[in-house]
């Protein structure tokens, strides 16, 4: 109880990192879980149509997903990387920047370099389970609406979402789960000691104080902390869905 206790008044040690960390894994699971579902969408709209190449770009959007975590993360530092990178390479090219720029790795970095990588991670699973549901629809719904006389964002409005309310929902709960705990790509593209920093979440906290510090009781005690907001997000989340359904 007594770390409970000490998490929450942010008084002990690192315990005063804890509300900075609990706001910054919320602005991280918003950003990319949001980010994700937009292009997922977009995608997903894309590949339920026929166009030259769909093959191709249906490889090509994959990619993300298959590449092990860790590769990924090293492979995004390297692009970042204020020296070596090809970001920076290009942007001062192009006259864009106009000299070299930290943008991970650095005290004042940023949080939103890593939530492009989460995006750019988690947009093929989006995409997938957003085209099944898309599949699904029943086309005579859209020529239906079409003789009403309803155009294109009617029909997206009033027949697409609707449709996609359900595996929406579900998506959206297993990704904030996913991107909520998420770990690797914190601490791969963030600084050795990245605690107070802009890019450290509860994952990161605990970690630090398990396994750098030994504080095992206060480590288990962020990690329930963090589970019981997840649980009480999921509970809400399912207890409107349920009473939707039964309205």
């Amino acid at each position: 109880m007594d770390n409970y206790i000490a998490l929450i008044k942010g008084t002990v040690g690192s315990a005063r990192f804890f509300a900075q960390s609990f706001w910054q894994t919320i602005e991280w699971t918003i950003s990319v879980v949001g980010g994700q579902f937009i292009l997922g969408l977009i995608t997903a709209l894309l590949l339920n149509r026929d166009f030259f190449g769909k093959s191709a770009f249906s490889i090509l959007i994959m990619i993300p997903w298959t590449i092990p975590s860790v590769v990924m993360s090293l492979t995004w530092q390297w692009l970042y990387d204020p020296f070596y990178g090809l970001i920076n390479f290009y942007l001062k090219k192009w006259g864009f920047i106009e000299k070299y720029v930290t943008w991970v790795g650095q005290p004042n970095s940023e949080i939103w370099p890593q939530v492009i990588v989460g995006i750019w991670r988690g947009v093929p699973f989006m995409t997938l389970m957003l085209l099944s549901g898309l599949k699904a629809i029943d086309k005579e719904l859209y020529e239906a609406a079409k003789v009403d006389g309803a155009n294109t964002l009617q029909q997206f409005i009033h027949i697409t979402l609707p449709s996609l309310k359900t595996i929406i929902v579900i998506n959206l709960m297993l990704t904030t789960m996913w991107w909520w705990n998420s770990f690797d790509i914190q601490k791969i593209m963030s600084p050795v000691n990245s605690l107070g920093y802009k890019a450290s979440t509860l994952p990161i906290l605990a970690w630090y104080e398990s396994f750098q510090w030994k504080h095992l009781g206060k480590g288990a005690a962020i990690s329930i902390i963090s589970l019981l907001v997840l649980l009480v997000i999921m509970i809400d989340r399912v207890r409107q869905e349920m009473r939707s359904v039964k309205e």
